[in-house]
């Protein structure tokens, strides 16, 4: 899974001039750019790009679902001792592993 972008938020706009100027701001709102909306009477919204999202969300919910693993303690436990029998057996040689250059050449 690969990293995430930082989030760089390039624009700050009242929402009055986003209104007026939307399609300027949606086009600085790619990749890892964000916009940043502010109005006196709400919140303020950010416009995003919906890859970066989607990116982003998805490497959350990978990290919550790890994390709930290892908060299982039996579960930590297992994975621990299957990592260990995987190590026993790559150092007798009845296991082996193939280096990046051999997977994807």
């Amino acid at each position: 899974m690969s990293r995430p972008k930082t989030i760089r938020i390039t624009r700050k706009v009242q929402a009055a001039d986003f209104r007026s100027r939307y399609r300027t701001y949606s086009q600085a709102a790619r990749g890892n750019r964000v916009v940043l909306i502010h109005n006196k009477r709400q919140a303020p919204k950010y416009l995003v790009d919906k890859s970066f999202l989607d990116d982003l969300a998805g490497t959350i919910e990978a990290q919550v679902e790890t994390l709930a693993l290892l908060a299982n303690p039996e579960m930590a436990q297992r994975l621990i001792a299957l990592g260990r029998t995987i190590d026993t057996a790559v150092r007798r040689g009845k296991v082996r592993l193939y280096s990046m250059d051999e997977v994807f050449s």
